[in-house]
């Protein structure tokens, strides 16, 4: 189902891909979507981390700079620009994101948005949990609407379930028993599926190409389905409702 509204639609988009990994569907509506990159520091110069050196980098400095470059490119085959944060990845930090720092900066990025898709935090990366409960918490506050989406590629390491790819469920493969262990148990969430049509799902794959320092490590291991034509051309999201704590 294709939602319509009149105002800004900000995704909340903890790193820079996040966005047109698990949102393509908001990305290329003709709503006045905004997307709200939250990851973008700059590490200093001379350090480079596992992640960046696995992906061919020798200095995360200018591997992160290329990647501001490869998500440009990305948001723009949906005519999308994005609003950069600047707060530093996990990989370039000890410890959680500044609490305080990361509320007040998404409160102001979220201030007269009609709707927000924030991550739903599945695989349990530190970032996006983090910035879903500030977005769950603002949702509370300001009573406007929250939609989580399925964090790709960690909500697909098994498939999708039989509803959302019209597949068959194998009675021995419960896919939602892993989102669960993620999804924020005192929240009541309605799950909705958001099938892409053949011209939309190429597009996404041809934004993701954008992507080249990031793509092969993030479609390879036990998350190697992610280009799948099955795969990619679903999404998945959680409408929060209304007044739920």
């Amino acid at each position: 189902m294709t939602e319509a509204h009149t105002g800004r639609v900000v995704v909340l988009s903890p790193h820079l891909d996040d966005a047109v990994l698990s949102t393509w569907s908001v990305l290329s509506r003709s709503d006045d979507v905004q997307v709200i990159n939250v990851c973008t520091g700059i590490p200093e110069r001379g350090l480079l981390s596992q992640w960046d050196r696995m992906t061919g980098a020798t200095d995360s400095a200018s591997r992160m700079l290329e990647r501001l470059q490869e998500d440009r490119l990305a948001l723009a085959s949906a005519g999308r620009e994005a609003v950069a944060l600047g707060f530093p990845e996990m990989q370039y930090r000890h410890g959680s994101l500044d609490a305080e720092a990361l509320r007040e900066a998404l409160r102001r990025t979220m201030d007269g948005a009609v709707q927000v898709w924030a991550p739903a935090g599945i695989g349990g990366h530190d970032d996006h949990v983090q910035i879903r409960d500030v977005a769950l918490e603002a949702a509370r506050d300001g009573g406007r609407s929250l939609r989580l989406y399925a964090d790709l590629p960690y909500a697909v390491r098994f498939g999708w379930p039989g509803w959302v790819s019209d597949g068959d469920a194998d009675p021995h493969l419960v896919i939602e028993a892993w989102w669960q262990r993620f999804l924020p148990a005192e929240v009541d969430l309605s799950p909705e599926k958001h099938t892409l049509s053949d011209g939309q799902a190429r597009r996404k794959l041809e934004a993701l190409a954008a992507y080249r320092t990031q793509l092969p490590a993030l479609n390879a291991g036990p998350v190697g389905l992610l280009l799948r034509g099955d795969i990619i051309r679903h999404e998945v999201s959680w409408a929060v409702q209304a007044g739920a704590d």
